[in-house]
């Protein structure tokens, strides 16, 4: 809030031509805290924000120069200038996208609530807790506002008009024209929050997530099979809800949980978590199901190896979407393996291919874990069979253990200098072999001591020398 004050003061006069607009007074009328600030300058925004940033020791960014948007950057604040739209400030906040951002304050008026310009009603909706649009072209002037009344849905826990809603599913085709990074950039912002599994059924509900991926309309032509009494889309999305659950009850062992918690915490190079990331994982895992499709003689539905077509998919998918390489490289890992806990399961697993499948995922194995309880827990679910679900729990939970102690087998009992002294050992490949013979043998809980490492070796030397 300092901020404001100090801005004033180093504009002197110029601070008249200045209003504060959009969030910021939404964030205060809200009680919370806002590091961006929006202004509208009544005359020459770039003077402005190059006044503002000499005289506050700010930096000047030609942000957005083309649309007569100039940035400074003071500390970690961010304060973005813009020319007046129009011919007053009230003409300027018809172009907003909705009521709780169509608001504004003249600089100079120090943000008494008295002085607030609001035309269109953002404070009695911010009381009633409405995200409502401003005006029967907003969605035209920009699609992308069809997704962040969502994401201010789930932000902020309003709900969204009706006559919103309404013109959003009738303009929610116009999604295609927009840029796939603005796109996902939102969709990350809403399945960040704990409980986004309700704002994917509210993007169902408004049309919006058809509209932006062309594999979600083959999802809902998949329907009923042995496992699922409901299309493959609306399963998914209830396969989110059962993960978020998951990971907010965290019922395993604290070993389990610190471990589980640690990685899904892993941050992204998109800005996003592990734990995020699942989500979408986890929203898009039938994603091969449509091109998979095979029924029997009896007219029964199987989709065999639908995971590997996904996997070819989702990633394709991820390409278009502009997903980073990291993120990508992680749902398809989720796509391919969400089916081997099952697997593993119905058919049983041993220590050979658990190492293996451990070895192999590091730590995404917890992810596709995590994953696949989800989705049995809403198969399940779906099919009224909810009392199968504490034997799977169980399953994943021993599993989980299981790569607990995988993960203490990473430090070596020897070290490759200790094998290279004591036994001769000089060819690279054979020394990492014999490390990760040391490591697979110690998980099946055949060597336990540095003592019976050795032995290992030695026993491993006699037997080539034969």
């Amino acid at each position: 809030m300092a901020t404001i004050p100090r801005l004033i003061r180093k504009l002197g006069r110029e601070a008249y031509n200045v209003y504060i607009v959009g969030g910021y007074i939404r964030d205060r009328v809200l009680n919370k805290e806002a590091k961006d600030y929006d202004f509208v300058v009544k005359g020459n925004a770039e003077e402005i924000a190059k006044l503002a940033a000499e005289k506050m020791g700010g930096s000047f960014v030609p942000f957005m120069a083309e649309k007569g948007t100039y940035r400074i950057v003071v500390g970690d604040e961010i304060l973005d200038f813009t020319n007046l739209r129009g011919k007053d400030i009230y003409e300027d906040l018809a172009h907003r996208d909705f009521t709780i951002n169509a608001m504004a304050i003249r600089l100079t008026d120090h943000f008494e609530f008295e002085y607030i310009i609001d035309p269109f009603g953002g404070l009695k909706d911010i009381k009633n807790r409405k995200i409502r649009h401003v005006a029967d072209y907003t969605f035209r002037e920009d699609p992308l506002r069809a997704l962040r009344a969502v994401r201010f849905a789930a932000t902020y826990k309003f709900d969204i008009d009706e006559a919103t809603k309404a013109k959003i599913k009738e303009e929610a085709h116009l999604l295609k024209n927009v840029a796939p990074e603005r796109i996902m950039n939102e969709i990350f912002m809403i399945i960040r929050e704990k409980d986004s599994h309700k704002y994917l059924r509210l993007m169902e509900e408004l049309s919006l997530m058809e509209n932006i991926f062309e594999e979600v309309a083959k999802l809902k032509e998949v329907g009923k099979c042995y496992y699922q009494l409901i299309n493959a889309w609306i399963h998914s999305i209830r396969a989110v809800e059962e993960y978020e659950n998951i990971i907010s009850a965290m019922r395993f062992p604290k070993d389990v949980e610190d471990l589980v918690s640690e990685y899904l915490e892993k941050p992204m190079s998109s800005g996003n978590k592990v734990k995020d990331i699942i989500k979408l994982g986890i929203l898009f895992h039938d994603i091969g199901k449509p091109d998979a499709i095979y029924i029997d003689i009896e007219n029964r539905l199987h989709f065999y190896n639908h995971e590997i077509k996904g996997a070819e998919i989702i990633k394709k998918m991820a390409s278009r979407m502009r997903i980073p390489k990291k993120e990508t490289n992680l749902l398809k890992k989720l796509v391919l393996y969400h089916k081997k806990p099952l697997d593993y399961y119905i058919e049983g697993v041993n220590n050979k291919t658990l190492f293996r499948f451990f070895y192999h995922l590091k730590d995404n194995a917890i992810g596709i874990l995590l994953a696949s309880l989800a989705d049995y827990t809403a198969s399940r679910l779906s099919f009224g069979k909810e009392e199968d679900i504490p034997r799977y729990e169980n399953f994943i939970t021993k599993l989980l253990k299981r790569y607990v102690e995988f993960k203490e087998t990473e430090k070596p009992l020897l070290s490759p200098l200790d094998i290279i002294l004591n036994f001769d050992v000089k060819d690279g490949k054979k020394l990492g072999q014999i490390l990760y013979e040391i490591r697979k043998n110690r998980f099946y809980g055949e060597i336990k001591t540095k003592e019976d490492a050795v032995e290992f070796i030695k026993e491993r030397m006699r037997v080539e020398k034969i």
